[in-house]
């Protein structure tokens, strides 16, 4: 089971890189270093690749040492105007030492030289395995005796035990917690809390995607089909999902058996009727017409990595490093508020963002800490609504005003 994220993405990425002109390219540039002293032989060779949306691959290139010593220099050719995330890997011997994975870069047309990257020791997460688990996602992976499941925010370190059928592992701190792997799916317990059954994340080219739009009422859903909807239902097609192919700033995905082709803009897009924002802007054109709106799931905008805390209020912050909110997964929250770990669970409707009830470590500070606490959980309380600004900041809103909150950004 256990296999490379990276060398897996290499496999499952779409082919979807498209001759471009000089002017609708970019180059993307730096080095590959490691901490450890450890010199490479003559056979090392490192590859990098930059992955857009939808699984594709924007760009790609291999680097022999052939002698060379880190920082190993990289230069490779994206399609202008789209975002990515980076991954490299170093393979000495033909086995991976050393992995980067994910580092975004920003959509833009000049050159981004991303500087000296610190790849780190391969470890047992660099082999690991997604399993959509309801609505979480878990990852497992193995390398030689390290097994480690993460789950919720957390890497548990486990180990294997008996099973009757399949591969049983469970914590070694924990024994409430299990994983129990049996082909393409798992069954997950997590302090001893069971997970609904568990099914291998699809590679991303089969992930969902849904846009649509208002006046007229339109939706294109992407599953292993495309579902084009239009005119409130009165126009309907079901058809194989098509290939996506990438052009500079945009991704197109062409049915031209319904003359159908639905065109993604990066950038954020606010529904028109609530006011939502989604990662995309989306365009429809179907038959000789036009229908525009937006895609992607707003979740998408919330989860990843950590937003620090910028502003509570009016009042001046104490130690703002220490107050965070991490979305962590579909519907959960972790955080901290400057003296206590959080956590919690959020509803994001097609009307807005409400947070529940916040647990919480029970750690006692000074009274001004013990302020600031009880300031963050009772705006979370009062949230109703989130948006995203042009600079990239998160904005919680709410209160009987529906003010500013929480304003957070990422590092």
């Amino acid at each position: 089971m256990p296999r490379s994220i990276l060398l897996a993405s290499f496999l499952t990425l779409s082919s979807a890189v498209v001759a471009q002109a000089q002017d609708e390219t970019r180059t993307v540039s730096g080095g590959l270093g490691y901490l450890q002293r450890i010199a490479l032989p003559p056979d090392a060779r490192a590859v990098v690749v930059a992955e857009g949306r939808f699984g594709t691959m924007l760009g790609e290139v291999t680097i022999d040492a052939d002698g060379k010593q880190v920082p190993l220099p990289f230069e490779m050719t994206v399609p202008a105007d789209l975002s990515g995330r980076l991954s490299a890997v170093i393979r000495v011997h033909n086995q991976p030492r050393w992995i980067l994975r994910d580092l975004p870069f920003a959509a833009g047309t000049e050159p981004v030289d991303l500087g000296t990257l610190i790849l780190e020791p391969v470890s047992a997460l660099a082999f690991a395995v997604d399993f959509i688990c309801g609505d979480t996602t878990v990852s497992f992976g193995m390398l030689g005796d390290e097994i480690v499941l993460r789950a919720e925010g957390r890497d548990i370190p486990m180990k294997q035990a008996v099973s009757a059928s399949g591969a049983r592992f469970e914590g070694i701190k924990d024994r409430d917690t299990e994983f129990w792997n049996k082909g393409d799916t798992a069954m997950v317990r997590l302090e001893g809390r069971d997970l609904p059954e568990c099914q291998e994340a699809p590679p991303p080219q089969q992930q969902s995607y849904r846009a649509g739009g208002n006046e007229p009422g339109w939706s294109v859903v992407l599953n292993d089909t495309a579902i084009i909807t239009a005119d409130y239902g009165e126009i309907t097609h079901t058809l194989p999902r098509p290939d996506v192919q990438v052009l500079p700033g945009a991704y197109v995905f062409d049915m031209s058996d319904v003359e159908a082709r639905l065109t993604i803009r990066e950038g954020i897009c606010r529904d028109d009727a609530t006011g939502m924002p989604h990662p995309d802007a989306a365009a429809l054109d179907l038959g000789g017409r036009t229908f525009q709106g937006c895609g992607g799931a707003p979740e998408d905008l919330l989860v990843g990595s950590t937003w620090q805390v910028m502003s509570l209020g009016d009042a001046e912050l104490i130690e703002p490093e220490q107050l965070s909110l991490n979305f962590t997964a579909p519907g959960r929250l972790a955080g901290g508020t400057g003296c206590n770990r959080l956590v919690g669970g959020y509803t994001l409707t097609g009307e807005g963002l409400h947070f529940g009830s916040m647990g919480s470590t029970l750690m006692a500070c000074p009274e001004p800490l013990m302020d600031q606490e009880r300031r963050m959980l009772d705006a979370l309380e009062q949230v109703a609504r989130f948006d995203i600004t042009e600079d990239g900041a998160l904005h919680l809103i709410g209160g009987s005003e529906d003010s500013l909150l929480i304003e957070a950004r990422r590092p």
